[in-house]
């Protein structure tokens, strides 16, 4: 099983430590959604969220958490259920991993941390190398959420249940508006997807801004002409800059040089060729 993950990370030796981690931890998130996958979890669950357009629908960055929705509301998910198949599974493959929980959650998003200290990737100082991935579900997601299967080929064939890239957008659009910070890698998807033209799931949109954020129990019905001045405001408000730094550390090559060419004018072109009035201007 370890010559499984072997093959998997190829040969890194030559790459900055940074990206051999990135490769590892993408690994072990694969080697999660499988344990999950075989446990049925996706009969009842839906992969969404960076990651998930990482793995699934090939988002040229690395990203570092799972994050899923349940298909129906239901306060009564535990991770618990899962726990034990995920550590044996992670131990199948060669590693040494720990489940960690805080205190239980007391709202909607039920979290754990996947750990992992082995040998597969050794820092410079000389101590085992350490990955931290976080599970998190929304036990009371927004309403519409839409979904397919995706086949996955590591770490051996599995299906999992992933969001439609319509409701990826939708979600992604509440992220970038709802978060009391800027988290910089959600801008880079959100160009990624005004790029293959996109159109996010307005409905489901309209459900998560509902349900938390700014626009809560106000019944709003967001429309391609709100989304775009919302989006526009938003791109005012932030650090352009701050928000590349973010995203800096996931990305190589020709992704990376763009980032450091990112602008306020950048953003505002991609989402009005997608949503507005510039959309037919090529």
């Amino acid at each position: 099983m370890n010559r499984i993950i072997e093959e998997r990370l190829g040969d890194v030796s030559s790459e900055t430590e940074e990206y051999r981690q990135q490769r590892f931890r993408e690994a072990v998130q694969e080697i999660a959604l499988y344990s999950l996958s075989a446990q049925g979890f996706f009969e009842r669950a839906i992969f969404h969220g960076g990651t998930e357009l990482r793995i699934v629908h090939a988002l040229p960055r690395f990203s570092e958490d799972l994050d899923f929705l349940l298909r129906a509301p239901d306060d009564s998910f535990d991770w618990d259920e899962y726990q034990d198949g995920l550590l044996a599974t992670c131990r199948r493959f060669g590693l040494k991993p720990e489940i960690r929980r805080g205190a239980r959650e007391r709202g909607a998003v039920r979290a754990i941390l996947l750990t992992d200290e082995s040998d597969y990737v050794r820092p410079a100082s000389g101590r085992p190398g350490y990955t931290r991935i976080r599970l998190e579900i929304d036990t009371n997601p927004p309403e519409g959420a839409g979904m397919r299967p995706a086949f996955l080929d590591f770490p051996l064939p599995h299906e999992v249940t992933s969001a439609d890239l319509p409701s990826s957008f939708a979600l992604k659009c509440h992220a970038l508006l709802c978060r009391s910070w800027v988290k910089g890698r959600d801008w880079f998807d959100l160009l990624w997807l005004c790029s293959r033209d996109v159109r996010p799931d307005y409905p489901l949109l309209s459900s998560a801004l509902d349900q938390t954020g700014p626009w809560e129990d106000t019944g709003i019905d967001a429309t391609p002409e709100w989304l775009e001045g919302a989006l526009k405001d938003r791109i005012a408000e932030i650090d352009i800059s701050r928000a590349a730094r973010d995203v800096l550390p996931f990305v190589r090559g020709e992704e990376r040089t763009s980032v450091e060419r990112w602008s306020e004018e950048m953003f505002i072109h991609y989402i009005e060729r997608l949503l507005g009035t510039g959309k037919d201007d090529g």
